[in-house]
């Protein structure tokens, strides 16, 4: 038994969450999953706007920063829809 919560406490110490990772959910019409991501917003409304000069991944990235994660280290964006269909035309 004692070897057990010997066990257990050292996961305790250890039991920081695994690599953080970003989710990014992307809403696209049939035929249209190409048109590049300008804003992303997460599930508090907090936007991400793409600025002059800013690649997609940029974006991504700077967002991926910023965004508040769930105690085990994932954050969730949503590709504003407008913008993705609005990028095609």
């Amino acid at each position: 038994m004692q070897s057990l919560e010997k066990r257990i406490a050292a996961l305790e110490v250890t039991g920081a969450p695994a690599d953080e990772m970003t989710i990014i959910r992307r809403f696209v019409s049939p035929g249209g999953s190409d048109g590049e991501i300008h804003r992303l917003r997460d599930d508090d409304g907090k936007t991400w706007t793409r600025q002059p000069g800013e690649t997609e991944q940029e974006l991504i990235d700077r967002a991926s920063l910023e965004v508040k994660r769930n105690p085990w280290g994932i954050a969730s964006l949503t590709a504003d829809g407008a913008e993705v269909l609005h990028a095609e035309h």
